[in-house]
């Protein structure tokens, strides 16, 4: 007996000897057994990537509700009569606390007067002359506020940019047949000689 046996050491075992040449039959297992794996991962992932893409579907169109109800408060707020005071106090708590849920939700405005119009933010839908706060080539007024998520563009801004005279237009500001048709900025006045 070694010394080993009789402190009461487990004896460690002998490697096995290799076999001359595998089964081709554990071999073709064993293959088969790897692409199902693979493939149950692949599904596995498929999965997960479907139910996030489905859950954030369902949120975003949550949110574009959620903005479209905003939307039409701040509107019917805007054109309260001044007489109403009390009723745009408590439309302009209601927006406040829209605003609060609209941050919580990490949504933020992609448009703001004077900014550079961007195309993938921006959808112009007019264009007026340029002003001191808005130069050529920015937004001149926003006709209807987009948003931004961390996961990208949820709504574009639709505005109105600012874009210089063209060069065929007349001295006193009418269209000369070619050009395409003026648009007035909300809350501005026409210019003068032009009807109301």
């Amino acid at each position: 007996m070694t010394s080993d046996e009789r402190e009461g050491a487990t004896p460690v075992a002998k490697p096995a000897e290799p076999s001359e040449a595998p089964d081709p039959e554990s071999v073709e297992w064993k293959t088969r057994y790897q692409y199902l794996l693979a493939e149950f991962d692949n599904y596995r992932k498929r999965t997960q990537r479907d139910l996030k893409a489905a859950a954030y579907g369902a949120r975003a169109e949550l949110l574009l509700r959620v903005i479209s109800l905003h939307d039409g408060i701040e509107q019917a707020r805007d054109h309260l009569p001044t007489e109403a005071v009390d009723l745009r106090q408590g439309l302009d708590r209601v927006l406040e606390n829209f605003r609060t849920l609209l941050e919580e939700e990490q949504l933020w405005p992609v448009a703001r007067v004077g900014e550079p119009f961007r195309p993938e933010d921006h959808e112009a839908v007019g264009s007026v002359p340029p002003t001191s706060e808005a130069p050529a080539g920015t937004v001149a007024a926003v006709v209807q506020e987009g948003y931004r998520s961390p996961n990208g563009l949820l709504r574009p801004a639709k505005v109105l940019v600012s874009t210089p005279a063209q060069a065929g237009a007349s001295e006193t500001g009418e269209e000369d047949g070619a050009g395409e048709a003026k648009v007035q900025a909300p809350g501005t006045s026409p210019p003068e000689g032009e009807g109301k």
